[in-house]
């Protein structure tokens, strides 16, 4: 099951769900106001994840479309539970997940 999990990159997929979609559902349910759903979880979760996402993908030399990954997982997650001036946020997910990939070299061998 491990095997399958990391050949179809099973990390990239859950990070997408959980950040994406399980995050503002759970923010939802308790209660939070709109105001710290936006400025902690899109803000500082979202942007900070979507370099740290890009980086790991060009890091272990993984194929870029990974980087659409996460900014649609997110995009999903905003369009469930957010309205819908915050949708462009996703476009920035985007554009910072494809900066960190694409600044970041790859893994070079060690032989």
């Amino acid at each position: 099951m491990t095997e399958k999990f990391r050949k179809f990159s099973g990390q990239y997929w859950l990070v997408a769900l959980v950040v994406g979609v399980l995050l503002p559902w759970l923010l939802k349910l308790l209660s939070i106001s709109r105001f710290h759903q936006i400025v902690w979880l899109l803000f500082l979760v979202d942007f900070v994840l979507a370099a740290i996402v890009g980086w790991q993908i060009r890091r272990t030399a993984q194929t870029g479309w990974l980087v659409w990954l996460f900014p649609v997982g997110c995009f999903i997650g905003l369009y469930l539970f957010f309205p819908t001036y915050v949708y462009y946020l996703a476009l920035v997910d985007l554009g910072i997940s494809y900066l960190a990939y694409g600044l970041t070299g790859p893994r070079e061998s060690l032989s």
